[in-house]
């Protein structure tokens, strides 16, 4: 039988590494093409996709890892790439179920991540969780306030959309960043460029999207 090391590299490497690919490059198709062309929405999909098969594979691979950090990153861009691809299915203000599943996920993601034992050996880094836990609250309150609102009009929903995708692609970048320095036989601190370059320029983008829809409006973000 094959050892669980195999299999998650099996999963890295085959699953996980050309799916996170193919979601950057789709990101930067759909980035580049006007919100809503049709371009843009066939490399949208490309990216929800790609994204949700390399984050389920990512989670696999930490569980047999046994990296709970890991595990709980998938879980929580998940959420982000699935909100982002859900505010914007309605072409009206509206919400259903699904909405009120999502809320009801990031809220126990939070309690869960809360309530992990930071002295557990399986715990890389303690205070990712803190941060793990105060995003969920940044989005479960988002959700609320979309729930409350019966759904957010167009310019809002845009927004949201776009700031829920580049939270996920801001990790993705950071990750490709990694596994490239990685088969580089290299480190962080050696090439610090791979991880940083691909980081800004996706901040930068959102940061423009974000003004060039809002244009002087009240933003309204998570």
């Amino acid at each position: 039988m094959w050892s669980g090391v195999i299999v998650k590299e099996l999963v890295v490497w085959l699953i996980h590494f050309p799916t996170g690919t193919v979601a950057i490059l789709a990101a930067i198709v759909a980035f580049y093409y006007s919100k809503g062309s049709t371009k843009h929405k066939k490399a949208g999909q490309i990216f929800i996709i790609s994204m949700l098969i390399m984050l389920i594979s990512g989670g696999v691979a930490g569980a047999l890892k046994g990296s709970v950090g890991d595990v709980f990153l998938a879980a929580l861009l998940f959420y982000t790439v699935f909100t982002a691809w859900l505010t914007v299915r309605h072409r009206q203000p509206m919400i259903g179920i699904i909405e009120y599943l999502a809320l009801a996920y990031i809220i126990i993601f939070g309690l869960v991540a809360i309530s992990i034992n930071p002295q557990s050996d399986k715990v890389e880094e303690p205070a990712l969780f803190m941060f793990y836990a105060i995003m969920s609250v940044i989005f479960a309150v988002g959700d609320i306030r979309n729930i409350l609102l019966k759904g957010m009009k167009q310019t809002h929903r845009l927004a949201r959309h776009i700031w829920r995708i580049s939270f996920a692609l801001v990790w993705a970048a950071l990750a490709f960043g990694d596994k490239i320095i990685k088969m580089l036989d290299s480190t962080i601190e050696q090439l610090p460029s791979v991880v940083v370059i691909p980081t800004i320029i996706v901040l930068c983008i959102m940061v423009y999207w974000l003004l060039k829809i809002y244009k002087g409006k009240a933003i309204l973000l998570p």
